[in-house]
């Protein structure tokens, strides 16, 4: 378990530890300490939440896409460090107080993977040029987070287009009847249940970065909209790019 202390700027606070808790709830983390305080700048949220680190990203991508989110900072806290209460980001404004730093973006480029969204729907399913762009547009910071959102967004949106006149399914047939066949028009696949084995993955070059990422949101952002219970987690547990072409990327969907 990894526990983060992260801090919101919102333009009011009515309403945003309500709204914002959800979020960090339905992302899988609990919330252990949280804040809300007023500035200059608007409207803070700080908390410190736990949870497991392969749903970190998740929960960045959420609290960036939110409406109430204007910008937001997450730090790791030190493992077996006690969780400190959180604190504004600067002190109590007086007279003399330098001006509030501004705050790091942690999480996805929401505006470089929107304007890409087209781009992805025109050429699908020939779409890795477009996202191998994307990771070298992006800071290197935003990079998985980016990947993450640009997956889950193409996968509801094939579900839309090509899956959405039937009924909800259970995750198993889901798996079997729509994520599996709609992963396999993109990159080589070969399902052992809830286990994705992708081979020679095109974003995860040997020695190089793991775009494994894009792939988790994929399934993630099909399986959200066609399988009821809806929420749908993928686990990251093997890419090739770390074992220099060895074996295959895994991924595991649990729920």
């Amino acid at each position: 378990m990894i526990e983060l202390e992260i801090h919101i700027l919102s333009d009011r606070r009515e309403g945003l530890l309500v709204e914002l808790g959800r979020v960090v709830i339905a992302s899988g983390f609990t919330l252990l300490r949280q804040r809300v305080y007023q500035d200059k700048q608007g409207a803070w949220l700080a908390m410190v939440v736990r949870g497991e680190p392969e749903r970190q990203l998740g929960l960045e991508e959420m609290l960036a896409t939110h409406h109430r989110v204007l910008s937001f900072e997450a730090t790791l806290l030190a493992p077996g460090a006690a969780a400190p209460s959180p604190a504004p980001r600067v002190a109590e404004a007086t007279a003399s107080s330098p001006a509030p730093p501004s705050i790091r973006h942690i999480g996805p480029d929401v505006g470089k993977v929107e304007s890409m969204l087209p781009q992805l729907a025109r050429d699908y399913p020939k779409i890795f040029p477009w996202l191998l762009a994307l990771e070298h547009e992006v800071a290197a910071d935003a990079r998985e987070a980016s990947l993450l959102l640009a997956g889950r967004r193409t996968g509801a949106w094939v579900y839309k287009r090509d899956y959405a006149m039937g009924g909800k399914l259970g995750l198993a047939d889901a798996i079997k009847r729509i994520a599996m066949p709609a992963l396999r028009a993109l990159v080589a696949t070969d399902v052992r249940e809830r286990h994705f084995h992708l081979q020679n993955c095109p974003l995860c070059p040997p020695g190089g970065q793991s775009g494994c990422r894009f792939f988790s949101g994929y399934l993630e952002g099909m399986l959200g909209e066609s399988s009821s219970p809806q929420s749908v987690f993928v686990r990251h547990l093997h890419c090739r790019s770390s074992s220099h072409g060895q074996g295959d990327c895994v991924l595991e969907v649990s729920h």
